[in-house]
């Protein structure tokens, strides 16, 4: 990259949409947008029954969850003449309705209703839909360059599985948008060399592993706590060696987990690509609940080591 050229590293003979990651490591890619999960608001944002307007990818996107409590993920603009249906548009059962003309519109993007035609629908048009879901309390949204269905699937976190810890939301979520690519976020796994200037470390972190396996990357740092202090709140008894263990899923997927030498804790990020200039980065943690404490409310060195 020396000559100012980005090298993206391929998988000989494989589909072009795969070669955003290479056996070498992530390049930046020449595709606009990445590949991969992407979180595109918190579950908590959006009631059933509820439209709410985004803007990811580049594309205006309209999200909705049905009465039922279904969420879907679409492009935002009617089939009929271009209306945005994050713009006054409503739900009505399982359907959204276009605010202009009333034109329903099924989760999967097919024309469910046109009230005030004898045909009843249009069979022969339909919007772009994102495929979606709900994952550990975020609404995640597929993309994807030439739309084909996720052929992978958003990890497991045991650690969110049991009642051990703390809920992620409502209480550690944080959104902000960020002039940046996705990639330079998570390159923070590759570089530990930032621990003692930004978070004021006393001693330089080191990386112990660096592994990339297609979508996933994982990482292990070692990283020297309470260095200099005899003592301090987050190590009681002295100075602690720990290893922080960093997983990303594709661009838009983190992971990082802090011991118990410390105190346990999961981070989960998003860094969702708003345009070619700016992301968003969704961030929560969740630590190991205190001695005794059944509530949501992070208490004691939890509390602590959100600030």
């Amino acid at each position: 990259m020396g000559n100012g050229v980005l090298v993206t590293n391929t998988i000989p003979e494989s589909d072009p949409s795969e070669r955003e990651f290479g056996q070498a490591g992530i390049a930046l890619s020449t595709y606009r947008f990445p590949t991969g999960w992407f979180i595109v608001a918190f579950g908590t944002d959006l009631a059933p029954g509820q439209v709410r307007r985004a803007h990811y990818f580049g594309e205006e996107l309209v999200l909705f969850r049905t009465e039922s409590g279904q969420v879907h993920v679409m492009e935002a603009y009617c089939q009929h003449l271009g209306a945005n249906l994050g713009v006054g548009g409503t739900v009505e059962g399982e359907n959204i309705v276009c605010p202009w003309h009333g034109w329903r519109w099924r989760g999967d993007g097919t024309n469910a209703l046109i009230p005030y035609s004898k045909i009843g629908c249009k069979n022969n048009v339909r919007i772009r839909t994102y495929p979606s879901m709900e994952w550990y309390g975020f609404i995640l949204a597929w993309h994807e360059r030439h739309g084909r269905a996720p052929y992978w699937q958003p990890p497991v976190l045991p650690e969110l599985e049991t009642n051990e810890y703390y809920p992620l939301h409502p209480h550690t979520q944080m959104l902000n948008r960020v002039k940046v690519h996705p990639q330079m976020i998570i390159e923070n796994a590759a570089d530990p060399y930032h621990v003692q200037y930004v978070h004021k470390a006393a001693n330089p972190a080191t990386t112990a592993s660096f592994e990339v396996a297609g979508y996933h990357l994982h990482a292990t740092v070692n990283a020297h706590f309470g260095g200099g202090r005899a003592q301090t709140w987050l190590t009681p008894n002295g100075p602690v060696d720990a290893k922080i263990i960093y997983d990303n899923y594709s661009l838009g997927l983190g992971v990082v987990r802090f011991p118990s030498e410390l105190v346990a804790t999961v981070q989960v990020t998003g860094q969702t690509p708003v345009d070619e200039d700016y992301t968003d980065y969704f961030y929560t943690q969740a630590s190991v609940r205190e001695p005794g404490d059944g509530g949501d409310v992070p208490t004691g060195r939890a509390a602590r080591f959100l600030a």
